[in-house]
């Protein structure tokens, strides 16, 4: 394997936060790295928006200090205005820069974006060579497998490697898929095989076991975690073998909070309602809390009722 510039960003460490729209925000992000994340990646943000000044945008690069390292998802089909976004000094602070062209949402596709780029190799590629051209920060892309089948997924791979990436991200899924079914491992040794930078693999790691079939059996080089951490912040310690204890209704209150920093209430109460349905998913007897917590008017309220949910049902460290 060559020498990239992501030697250094995992120092050791080769578990990613997978990007997720509405979920991997500040909060998150910063509560996955303390339970041992080795790198997060923000929610994906437009690069004409951000270039065109747009405060919605900007308002997902929001960072806290132990956020770190983090890289910063940017999606386009404009080679020039990505590369233009990457040198804004909004994005100076991130330790990367990931490129999405994975996303199945049709409003994404229709546009020419994400996923629809498995479909213009060379645009891809020139979407690569602008951004290794406008940044010296370690630069990864994350794609699926291709649009019904994985076919493509190697060729993909090696032009991501040639156009300059420093390491890969595959969603073991096709665009066709989305997000059912089961991700397909099978061909990730090919694609570990045709390329000589480090490869990270996503799709279905909800434990320690699949974390070592891709890496032992399969030979990735890391694991990016998506869904699997939702609620479950502490899979990157149980991924890693590490003790830990997560206490909810503390991580629901220091989230909500968090997020207050940054968002109005109205935006928290309404973001807090999903994170907390994970936060409690599977518990007995959650269901009417939850259902509470939806119906909730203001975070305190969110924040209370959680706390009595855990001290009636004696959950506190899980």
């Amino acid at each position: 394997m060559r020498k990239t510039n992501a030697d250094n960003l995992f120092g050791g460490n080769n578990t990613v936060l997978a990007p997720m729209a509405g979920f991997t925000d500040v909060a998150f992000r910063s509560i996955c790295h303390e339970y041992g994340c080795g790198l997060t990646v923000t929610e994906m943000v437009s690069s004409k928006a951000l270039v065109m000044n747009n405060s919605a945008t900007r308002a997902l690069l929001a960072r806290l200090a132990n956020d770190s390292p983090c890289a910063v998802q940017i999606f386009g089909h404009q080679p020039q205005v990505m590369a233009d976004s990457v040198q804004l000094p909004e994005l100076s602070g991130f330790d990367a820069i990931d490129v999405n062209m994975g996303c199945p949402v049709h409003k994404i596709v229709s546009n020419g974006e994400g996923s629809a780029l498995l479909e213009n190799v060379k645009l891809a590629s020139d979407i690569i060579r602008a951004l290794r051209l406008a940044t010296d920060k370690p630069l990864s892309v994350k794609f699926r497998l291709g649009v019904s089948d994985s076919k493509g997924a190697v060729d993909f791979a090696k032009m991501c490697c040639d156009s300059g990436a420093d390491f890969i991200t595959v969603h073991l899924r096709t665009r066709k898929q989305m997000y059912s079914g089961n991700a397909d491992y099978s061909i990730l040794p090919d694609i570990v095989k045709a390329v000589d930078i480090p490869v990270i693999a996503n799709g279905d790691v909800i434990g320690r076991q699949q974390y070592l079939h891709l890496v032992n059996d399969c030979g990735a080089y890391g694991v990016a975690v998506g869904r699997g951490a939702l609620g479950r912040p502490y899979i990157f310690a149980q991924l890693l073998d590490k003790p830990y204890q997560f206490d909810i209704a503390g991580t629901v209150r220091r989230h909500a909070n968090t997020l207050l920093q940054y968002k109005p209430q109205r935006v928290v109460v309404n973001e807090m309602k999903k994170h907390i349905a994970y936060y409690l998913k599977g518990l007995r007897n959650a269901k009417s809390v939850v259902v509470a917590v939806q119906n909730a008017s203001c975070v305190d309220e969110q924040i209370q009722l959680v706390q009595n949910f855990c001290a009636k049902e004696d959950i506190i460290n899980d």
